[in-house]
Protein backbone atom coordinates (compact mmCIF):
# COMPACT_ATOMS: atom_id res chain seq x y z
CA UNK A 1 0.00 0.00 0.00
CA UNK A 2 2.76 2.75 1.13
CA UNK A 3 4.88 1.96 -2.31
CA UNK A 4 1.43 2.15 -4.55
CA UNK A 5 0.70 5.62 -2.35
CA UNK A 6 4.60 6.65 -3.23
CA UNK A 7 4.15 6.01 -6.88
CA UNK A 8 1.20 8.21 -7.11
CA UNK A 9 2.85 11.18 -5.79
CA UNK A 10 6.14 10.44 -7.53
CA UNK A 11 4.05 10.15 -11.20
CA UNK A 12 1.90 13.47 -10.04
CA UNK A 13 5.01 15.54 -9.60
CA UNK A 14 6.95 14.20 -12.60
CA UNK A 15 7.48 17.38 -15.03
CA UNK A 16 9.30 17.21 -18.36
CA UNK A 17 12.51 19.55 -18.00
CA UNK A 18 15.72 20.65 -19.75
CA UNK A 19 18.09 18.17 -19.31
CA UNK A 20 20.85 19.10 -16.88
CA UNK A 21 23.12 17.74 -14.67
CA UNK A 22 22.08 18.33 -10.77
CA UNK A 23 23.32 17.93 -7.41
CA UNK A 24 21.79 15.95 -4.32
CA UNK A 25 22.34 17.14 -0.93
CA UNK A 26 21.72 14.62 2.20
CA UNK A 27 22.21 15.11 5.59
CA UNK A 28 25.49 12.69 5.31
CA UNK A 29 27.33 14.82 2.43
CA UNK A 30 26.55 15.43 -1.26
CA UNK A 31 25.53 12.87 -3.70
CA UNK A 32 26.33 14.24 -7.24
CA UNK A 33 24.06 12.61 -9.99
CA UNK A 34 25.88 11.14 -12.79
CA UNK A 35 26.78 13.33 -15.69
CA UNK A 36 25.72 12.28 -19.57
CA UNK A 37 26.63 15.53 -22.13
CA UNK A 38 25.15 16.74 -23.79
CA UNK A 39 21.86 15.87 -22.77
CA UNK A 40 19.56 17.72 -24.94
CA UNK A 41 16.28 19.23 -23.33
CA UNK A 42 14.36 17.32 -25.35
CA UNK A 43 15.21 14.16 -23.21
CA UNK A 44 12.23 15.24 -20.57
CA UNK A 45 14.12 15.71 -17.34
CA UNK A 46 11.83 14.06 -14.60
CA UNK A 47 11.87 15.73 -11.51
CA UNK A 48 11.01 13.77 -8.78
CA UNK A 49 9.97 15.03 -5.30
CA UNK A 50 10.52 11.94 -2.71
CA UNK A 51 8.97 14.20 0.18
CA UNK A 52 7.49 10.90 2.07
CA UNK A 53 9.25 8.40 0.14
CA UNK A 54 12.94 8.99 0.30
CA UNK A 55 11.86 12.39 3.22
CA UNK A 56 14.71 14.13 -0.07
CA UNK A 57 12.44 18.28 -0.53
CA UNK A 58 13.10 21.10 -2.35
CA UNK A 59 12.85 24.71 -0.78
CA UNK A 60 11.06 27.05 -3.34
CA UNK A 61 13.75 28.90 -4.50
CA UNK A 62 15.78 25.82 -5.99
CA UNK A 63 12.56 23.99 -7.17
CA UNK A 64 12.03 27.20 -9.50
CA UNK A 65 15.21 27.01 -11.03
CA UNK A 66 15.41 23.48 -11.42
CA UNK A 67 11.69 23.70 -13.05
CA UNK A 68 12.86 26.71 -15.33
CA UNK A 69 15.35 24.33 -16.56
CA UNK A 70 18.67 25.70 -14.38
CA UNK A 71 20.53 23.45 -11.84
CA UNK A 72 20.25 24.18 -7.59
CA UNK A 73 22.15 22.77 -5.01
CA UNK A 74 19.34 23.68 -1.86
CA UNK A 75 20.86 24.15 1.96
CA UNK A 76 19.34 21.03 3.90
CA UNK A 77 16.58 21.72 6.01
CA UNK A 78 16.44 19.97 9.58
CA UNK A 79 16.19 16.21 9.52
CA UNK A 80 15.21 16.66 5.90
CA UNK A 81 17.17 15.43 2.27
CA UNK A 82 16.62 18.22 -0.19
CA UNK A 83 16.57 17.22 -4.11
CA UNK A 84 16.85 14.82 -6.66
CA UNK A 85 16.75 16.12 -11.08
CA UNK A 86 16.67 12.99 -12.75
CA UNK A 87 16.68 11.98 -16.48
CA UNK A 88 16.19 8.54 -17.48
CA UNK A 89 19.95 8.52 -17.21
CA UNK A 90 20.23 8.65 -13.66
CA UNK A 91 17.33 6.06 -12.77
CA UNK A 92 20.09 3.66 -11.28
CA UNK A 93 21.37 6.05 -8.66
CA UNK A 94 18.06 7.53 -8.08
CA UNK A 95 16.79 3.94 -7.68
CA UNK A 96 19.52 2.80 -5.52
CA UNK A 97 19.15 6.26 -3.47
CA UNK A 98 15.46 5.44 -3.10
CA UNK A 99 15.73 1.27 -2.37
CA UNK A 100 18.34 2.52 0.42
CA UNK A 101 16.33 4.95 1.72
CA UNK A 102 12.59 3.12 1.38
CA UNK A 103 12.67 -0.01 -1.15
CA UNK A 104 11.19 2.89 -3.63
CA UNK A 105 11.98 1.44 -6.28
CA UNK A 106 8.99 0.55 -8.24
CA UNK A 107 7.57 3.91 -7.62
CA UNK A 108 10.59 5.19 -9.22
CA UNK A 109 10.95 2.86 -12.15
CA UNK A 110 7.14 3.72 -12.65
CA UNK A 111 7.70 7.55 -12.65
CA UNK A 112 10.65 7.17 -15.09
CA UNK A 113 8.50 5.07 -17.65
CA UNK A 114 6.80 7.47 -19.60
CA UNK A 115 10.35 9.11 -20.40
CA UNK A 116 11.65 5.36 -21.64
CA UNK A 117 8.39 5.00 -23.84
CA UNK A 118 8.73 8.93 -25.21
CA UNK A 119 12.51 8.24 -26.05
CA UNK A 120 11.63 4.84 -27.56
CA UNK A 121 9.01 5.52 -29.85
CA UNK A 122 10.97 8.86 -30.84
CA UNK A 123 13.95 6.79 -31.93
CA UNK A 124 11.08 4.43 -33.36
CA UNK A 125 9.57 7.23 -35.13
CA UNK A 126 13.15 8.29 -36.61
CA UNK A 127 14.11 4.75 -37.65
CA UNK A 128 10.22 4.82 -39.47
CA UNK A 129 10.49 8.12 -41.17
CA UNK A 130 14.73 7.35 -42.48
CA UNK A 131 13.07 3.58 -43.42
CA UNK A 132 10.08 5.79 -45.57
CA UNK A 133 12.39 8.48 -46.90
CA UNK A 134 14.67 5.33 -48.77
CA UNK A 135 11.51 3.74 -50.03
CA UNK A 136 10.28 6.69 -51.26
CA UNK A 137 13.63 7.58 -52.61
CA UNK A 138 13.81 4.38 -54.23
CA UNK A 139 9.81 4.86 -55.71
CA UNK A 140 11.44 7.77 -57.32
CA UNK A 141 14.24 6.49 -58.43
CA UNK A 142 12.25 2.93 -60.33
CA UNK A 143 9.62 6.18 -61.46
CA UNK A 144 12.34 8.32 -62.92
CA UNK A 145 13.98 5.20 -64.69
CA UNK A 146 10.63 4.32 -66.69
CA UNK A 147 9.93 7.85 -67.66
CA UNK A 148 13.51 8.04 -68.86
CA UNK A 149 12.88 4.37 -70.61
CA UNK A 150 9.20 5.44 -71.96
CA UNK A 151 11.02 8.75 -73.37
CA UNK A 152 13.50 6.84 -75.33
CA UNK A 153 11.25 4.06 -76.64
CA UNK A 154 8.61 6.95 -77.81
CA UNK A 155 12.32 8.86 -79.54
CA UNK A 156 13.22 5.35 -81.10
CA UNK A 157 9.66 4.86 -82.50
CA UNK A 158 9.29 8.33 -83.88
CA UNK A 159 12.69 8.13 -85.37
CA UNK A 160 11.30 5.25 -87.22
CA UNK A 161 8.60 6.64 -87.86
CA UNK A 162 10.38 9.12 -89.57
CA UNK A 163 12.70 6.80 -91.68
CA UNK A 164 9.47 4.41 -92.74
CA UNK A 165 7.96 8.07 -93.83
CA UNK A 166 11.13 9.36 -95.44
CA UNK A 167 10.83 6.15 -98.13
CA UNK A 168 7.07 6.51 -99.68
CA UNK A 169 5.81 3.64 -102.62
CA UNK A 170 6.23 5.73 -105.75
CA UNK A 171 3.01 4.98 -108.09
CA UNK A 172 3.65 5.87 -111.78
CA UNK A 173 2.10 5.72 -114.69
CA UNK A 174 0.11 9.07 -115.50
CA UNK A 175 2.14 10.89 -118.14
CA UNK A 176 1.46 14.63 -117.05
CA UNK A 177 1.10 16.47 -113.77
CA UNK A 178 -1.46 15.35 -111.25
CA UNK A 179 -4.29 17.33 -109.61
CA UNK A 180 -6.06 15.25 -107.37
CA UNK A 181 -6.19 12.07 -105.61
CA UNK A 182 -8.97 11.07 -103.12
CA UNK A 183 -9.10 7.64 -100.58
CA UNK A 184 -12.95 5.19 -101.03
CA UNK A 185 -14.28 5.26 -97.64
CA UNK A 186 -12.64 1.85 -97.02
CA UNK A 187 -9.15 2.70 -97.57
CA UNK A 188 -8.76 0.18 -100.38
CA UNK A 189 -8.85 2.17 -103.54
CA UNK A 190 -6.88 5.58 -104.11
CA UNK A 191 -8.50 7.92 -107.50
CA UNK A 192 -5.90 10.18 -109.39
CA UNK A 193 -7.04 12.69 -112.08
CA UNK A 194 -4.36 14.27 -114.63
CA UNK A 195 -4.07 16.66 -116.90
CA UNK A 196 -3.15 13.70 -119.15
CA UNK A 197 -6.94 13.46 -119.73
CA UNK A 198 -7.34 10.14 -117.58
CA UNK A 199 -8.49 9.14 -114.10
CA UNK A 200 -6.64 6.22 -112.40
CA UNK A 201 -7.68 3.71 -109.70
CA UNK A 202 -5.45 2.06 -107.54
CA UNK A 203 -4.81 -0.81 -105.34
CA UNK A 204 -3.95 1.51 -102.12
CA UNK A 205 -2.44 -1.46 -100.42
CA UNK A 206 -0.78 -3.25 -103.35
CA UNK A 207 0.11 0.07 -105.42
CA UNK A 208 -0.82 -1.48 -108.46
CA UNK A 209 -2.88 0.08 -111.13
CA UNK A 210 -6.98 -1.29 -111.02
CA UNK A 211 -8.11 0.63 -114.04
CA UNK A 212 -7.50 3.74 -116.01
CA UNK A 213 -10.81 5.89 -116.99
CA UNK A 214 -9.68 7.70 -120.29
CA UNK A 215 -11.64 11.19 -120.50
CA UNK A 216 -12.47 13.52 -123.52
CA UNK A 217 -10.33 16.61 -121.86
CA UNK A 218 -7.84 17.38 -119.01
CA UNK A 219 -9.37 16.47 -115.76
CA UNK A 220 -8.63 19.16 -112.59
CA UNK A 221 -10.44 17.15 -109.79
CA UNK A 222 -12.47 14.46 -108.72
CA UNK A 223 -14.25 13.28 -105.58
CA UNK A 224 -15.37 9.69 -104.34
CA UNK A 225 -18.94 9.25 -103.04
CA UNK A 226 -19.54 8.78 -99.31
CA UNK A 227 -20.14 4.68 -100.27
CA UNK A 228 -17.29 4.48 -102.55
CA UNK A 229 -19.44 3.40 -105.77
CA UNK A 230 -19.06 6.77 -107.32
CA UNK A 231 -16.45 8.89 -109.01
CA UNK A 232 -17.00 12.40 -109.68
CA UNK A 233 -15.05 14.89 -111.78
CA UNK A 234 -14.13 18.39 -113.19
CA UNK A 235 -12.51 19.07 -116.31
CA UNK A 236 -11.37 21.45 -118.95
CA UNK A 237 -14.61 20.85 -120.73
CA UNK A 238 -16.61 22.67 -118.47
CA UNK A 239 -18.84 19.55 -116.90
CA UNK A 240 -18.80 17.44 -114.42
CA UNK A 241 -19.01 13.60 -115.36
CA UNK A 242 -19.86 10.47 -112.80
CA UNK A 243 -17.88 7.64 -113.38
CA UNK A 244 -18.88 3.89 -111.72
CA UNK A 245 -16.16 3.31 -109.37
CA UNK A 246 -16.03 -0.32 -109.68
CA UNK A 247 -15.96 -0.55 -113.56
CA UNK A 248 -15.08 3.32 -114.79
CA UNK A 249 -18.20 3.43 -116.97
CA UNK A 250 -19.66 6.67 -117.21
CA UNK A 251 -22.69 7.32 -115.65
CA UNK A 252 -24.52 10.72 -116.45
CA UNK A 253 -22.99 14.13 -116.98
CA UNK A 254 -24.16 17.12 -115.38
CA UNK A 255 -23.60 20.56 -117.38
CA UNK A 256 -24.53 24.51 -116.80
CA UNK A 257 -20.96 26.16 -115.77
CA UNK A 258 -19.55 28.23 -118.27
CA UNK A 259 -15.85 27.70 -117.91
CA UNK A 260 -13.66 24.85 -116.64
CA UNK A 261 -14.38 22.98 -113.63
CA UNK A 262 -12.15 23.48 -111.07
CA UNK A 263 -13.51 21.64 -107.79
CA UNK A 264 -15.57 19.04 -106.77
CA UNK A 265 -17.43 17.73 -103.87
CA UNK A 266 -19.77 15.20 -102.17
CA UNK A 267 -22.30 15.79 -99.60
CA UNK A 268 -21.62 13.61 -96.39
CA UNK A 269 -24.99 12.18 -97.19
CA UNK A 270 -23.94 11.54 -100.75
CA UNK A 271 -27.13 13.25 -101.97
CA UNK A 272 -25.66 16.67 -103.28
CA UNK A 273 -22.60 17.31 -105.20
CA UNK A 274 -21.23 20.62 -104.89
CA UNK A 275 -18.82 21.79 -108.14
CA UNK A 276 -16.85 24.85 -108.11
CA UNK A 277 -15.76 26.87 -111.53
CA UNK A 278 -13.51 29.02 -113.10
CA UNK A 279 -16.87 31.11 -114.03
CA UNK A 280 -16.72 32.39 -110.50
CA UNK A 281 -19.79 30.56 -109.28
CA UNK A 282 -20.80 27.51 -107.26
CA UNK A 283 -23.13 24.98 -108.45
CA UNK A 284 -25.31 22.69 -105.89
CA UNK A 285 -26.48 19.32 -107.56
CA UNK A 286 -29.14 16.64 -107.02
CA UNK A 287 -27.27 13.31 -107.20
CA UNK A 288 -31.24 11.50 -107.23
CA UNK A 289 -32.24 13.07 -110.11
CA UNK A 290 -29.71 15.45 -111.82
CA UNK A 291 -30.79 18.72 -111.52
CA UNK A 292 -29.37 21.85 -110.13
CA UNK A 293 -30.79 23.09 -106.90
CA UNK A 294 -28.88 26.25 -106.76
CA UNK A 295 -26.22 28.39 -107.81
CA UNK A 296 -23.94 30.67 -105.34
CA UNK A 297 -22.35 33.59 -106.60
CA UNK A 298 -20.32 36.05 -104.56
CA UNK A 299 -16.60 35.16 -105.51
CA UNK A 300 -14.33 37.41 -107.52
CA UNK A 301 -12.27 34.99 -108.64
CA UNK A 302 -11.97 31.35 -109.66
CA UNK A 303 -13.76 29.00 -107.40
CA UNK A 304 -10.49 26.36 -106.72
CA UNK A 305 -11.82 24.43 -103.53
CA UNK A 306 -14.90 23.31 -102.10
CA UNK A 307 -15.51 21.34 -98.70
CA UNK A 308 -18.95 20.46 -96.96
CA UNK A 309 -18.73 19.79 -93.27
CA UNK A 310 -19.18 16.86 -91.63
CA UNK A 311 -23.11 17.05 -90.41
CA UNK A 312 -23.01 18.30 -94.35
CA UNK A 313 -25.15 21.80 -93.13
CA UNK A 314 -22.45 23.84 -94.43
CA UNK A 315 -20.14 24.52 -97.46
CA UNK A 316 -17.20 26.08 -97.63
CA UNK A 317 -15.50 27.06 -101.00
CA UNK A 318 -12.05 29.30 -101.76
CA UNK A 319 -11.47 31.66 -104.42
CA UNK A 320 -10.55 34.90 -104.45
CA UNK A 321 -8.64 35.80 -101.02
CA UNK A 322 -11.51 34.84 -98.88
CA UNK A 323 -13.32 31.95 -98.00
CA UNK A 324 -17.06 31.68 -97.98
CA UNK A 325 -20.14 29.89 -95.76
CA UNK A 326 -22.88 28.98 -97.26
CA UNK A 327 -26.08 27.00 -95.98
CA UNK A 328 -25.84 24.13 -98.07
CA UNK A 329 -29.99 23.41 -98.18
CA UNK A 330 -31.14 27.23 -98.47
CA UNK A 331 -27.76 28.48 -100.27
CA UNK A 332 -27.71 31.11 -98.32
CA UNK A 333 -24.56 32.38 -97.66
CA UNK A 334 -23.62 32.94 -93.79
CA UNK A 335 -20.49 34.39 -93.83
CA UNK A 336 -17.38 35.63 -95.52
CA UNK A 337 -14.05 35.17 -94.16
CA UNK A 338 -10.97 37.19 -95.00
CA UNK A 339 -7.20 36.97 -93.72
CA UNK A 340 -5.29 35.74 -96.76
CA UNK A 341 -3.59 37.78 -98.98
CA UNK A 342 -4.10 36.62 -102.01
CA UNK A 343 -5.83 33.79 -103.90
CA UNK A 344 -7.39 30.67 -101.54
CA UNK A 345 -6.43 27.45 -103.11
CA UNK A 346 -7.46 24.86 -100.79
CA UNK A 347 -10.23 24.28 -98.12
CA UNK A 348 -10.70 21.53 -95.46
CA UNK A 349 -12.84 21.24 -92.79
CA UNK A 350 -12.04 19.47 -89.21
CA UNK A 351 -13.65 15.93 -88.31
CA UNK A 352 -15.03 17.50 -85.54
CA UNK A 353 -16.59 20.88 -88.25
CA UNK A 354 -15.26 23.55 -85.76
CA UNK A 355 -12.19 24.25 -87.84
CA UNK A 356 -10.89 24.90 -91.03
CA UNK A 357 -8.21 24.89 -92.72
CA UNK A 358 -7.63 27.37 -95.59
CA UNK A 359 -4.28 28.03 -97.76
CA UNK A 360 -3.36 29.89 -100.54
CA UNK A 361 -0.62 31.49 -102.80
CA UNK A 362 0.52 33.76 -99.93
CA UNK A 363 2.11 30.52 -99.17
CA UNK A 364 0.27 29.96 -95.80
CA UNK A 365 -2.07 28.09 -94.13
CA UNK A 366 -5.08 29.34 -92.13
CA UNK A 367 -7.13 27.91 -89.41
CA UNK A 368 -10.19 29.49 -88.78
CA UNK A 369 -12.45 28.96 -85.77
CA UNK A 370 -15.72 28.22 -87.66
CA UNK A 371 -18.19 28.75 -85.21
CA UNK A 372 -17.04 32.20 -84.02
CA UNK A 373 -15.33 33.19 -87.21
CA UNK A 374 -11.96 33.94 -85.38
CA UNK A 375 -8.87 33.31 -87.42
CA UNK A 376 -6.88 30.86 -84.38
CA UNK A 377 -3.25 30.89 -85.85
CA UNK A 378 -1.14 30.93 -89.17
CA UNK A 379 1.24 28.69 -89.83
CA UNK A 380 4.09 29.25 -92.09
CA UNK A 381 6.99 27.45 -93.03
CA UNK A 382 6.41 26.67 -97.51
CA UNK A 383 8.13 28.50 -99.78
CA UNK A 384 5.85 27.87 -102.53
CA UNK A 385 2.25 28.17 -102.74
CA UNK A 386 0.21 25.82 -100.49
CA UNK A 387 -1.92 23.93 -103.08
CA UNK A 388 -3.60 21.42 -101.05
CA UNK A 389 -4.47 20.71 -97.42
CA UNK A 390 -6.22 17.73 -95.37
CA UNK A 391 -6.91 17.00 -92.08
CA UNK A 392 -6.43 13.51 -90.39
CA UNK A 393 -8.96 11.28 -89.80
CA UNK A 394 -8.57 12.26 -85.76
CA UNK A 395 -8.06 15.85 -86.64
CA UNK A 396 -4.91 15.99 -84.89
CA UNK A 397 -2.65 17.03 -87.58
CA UNK A 398 -2.69 18.82 -90.93
CA UNK A 399 -1.19 18.02 -93.97
CA UNK A 400 -0.04 20.66 -96.77
CA UNK A 401 1.85 20.16 -99.67
CA UNK A 402 3.33 22.96 -101.80
CA UNK A 403 4.61 23.89 -105.23
CA UNK A 404 7.82 23.88 -103.21
CA UNK A 405 7.45 20.08 -103.97
CA UNK A 406 7.15 20.17 -100.06
CA UNK A 407 4.60 18.24 -97.58
CA UNK A 408 4.20 19.34 -93.55
CA UNK A 409 2.41 18.07 -90.93
CA UNK A 410 1.11 20.17 -88.23
CA UNK A 411 -0.10 20.19 -85.13
CA UNK A 412 -3.61 21.20 -85.33
CA UNK A 413 -3.80 22.41 -81.58
CA UNK A 414 -0.38 24.03 -81.46
CA UNK A 415 0.42 24.73 -84.78
CA UNK A 416 3.44 23.52 -84.13
CA UNK A 417 5.20 21.69 -87.05
CA UNK A 418 5.50 18.02 -87.02
CA UNK A 419 7.51 16.70 -89.87
CA UNK A 420 8.63 17.62 -93.20
CA UNK A 421 8.04 15.01 -96.15
CA UNK A 422 10.57 15.02 -98.97
CA UNK A 423 10.29 12.75 -101.95
CA UNK A 424 8.73 14.79 -105.06
CA UNK A 425 11.04 16.43 -107.48
CA UNK A 426 7.94 18.86 -108.46
CA UNK A 427 5.34 20.47 -106.79
CA UNK A 428 2.76 19.20 -104.38
CA UNK A 429 -1.17 19.35 -105.95
CA UNK A 430 -2.83 17.28 -103.67
CA UNK A 431 -2.43 15.68 -100.19
CA UNK A 432 -5.32 13.06 -99.16
CA UNK A 433 -5.03 10.76 -95.82
CA UNK A 434 -6.33 7.00 -95.44
CA UNK A 435 -9.43 6.85 -93.55
CA UNK A 436 -7.59 4.96 -91.18
CA UNK A 437 -4.63 8.04 -90.80
CA UNK A 438 -1.93 5.31 -91.32
CA UNK A 439 -0.88 6.64 -94.62
CA UNK A 440 -0.59 9.97 -96.62
CA UNK A 441 -0.74 9.92 -100.11
CA UNK A 442 -0.07 12.94 -102.50
CA UNK A 443 0.49 13.95 -106.53
CA UNK A 444 2.93 16.23 -107.74
CA UNK A 445 3.91 18.00 -110.67
CA UNK A 446 6.45 15.13 -111.38
CA UNK A 447 3.49 12.88 -112.23
CA UNK A 448 3.88 10.32 -109.39
CA UNK A 449 1.93 9.82 -106.23
CA UNK A 450 3.85 8.98 -103.14
CA UNK A 451 2.23 6.80 -100.43
CA UNK A 452 3.97 8.03 -97.34
CA UNK A 453 3.73 5.72 -94.16
CA UNK A 454 2.94 8.49 -91.39
CA UNK A 455 2.20 6.11 -88.66
CA UNK A 456 4.13 7.24 -85.38
CA UNK A 457 4.14 10.05 -86.74
CA UNK A 458 3.38 12.93 -84.02
CA UNK A 459 2.04 10.55 -81.83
Amino acid sequence: MKQRKIAGWVLAAAAALAALPATAQRDDGPILMPKKQPVKPAAATLLVLCDLACNWKLDGEAKGRIEAGGSAKATALPGQHQVIAATEDGADQLTQMCEAKTGAQTAVNIALQPVRDARLKAEQDARDRAAQAARDKAAQEARDKAAREQKEKEQRERAEAEARARVPRTLKGHTNKINSIAFSPNGRVLASSSVDNTIKLWDAVSGQLLRSIQGQDLFFAIALSPDGRTLASGSYNKTIQLWDATNGRLLRAFKGHGAPVLSVAFSPDGRTLASGSADKTIKLWDMGNGQLLHTLQGHGDYVRSLAFSPDGHTLASGGDARIMLWDSASGQLLRALQDHDSGVVAVAFSPDGHTLASSGLDKTIRLWDVDGGRLPRTLQGHDGWVESVAFSPDGRTVASGSGDGVIELWDAVSGQLVSTLKSHESGVNSVAFSPDGRNLASGSDDKTIKLWDISGIGK
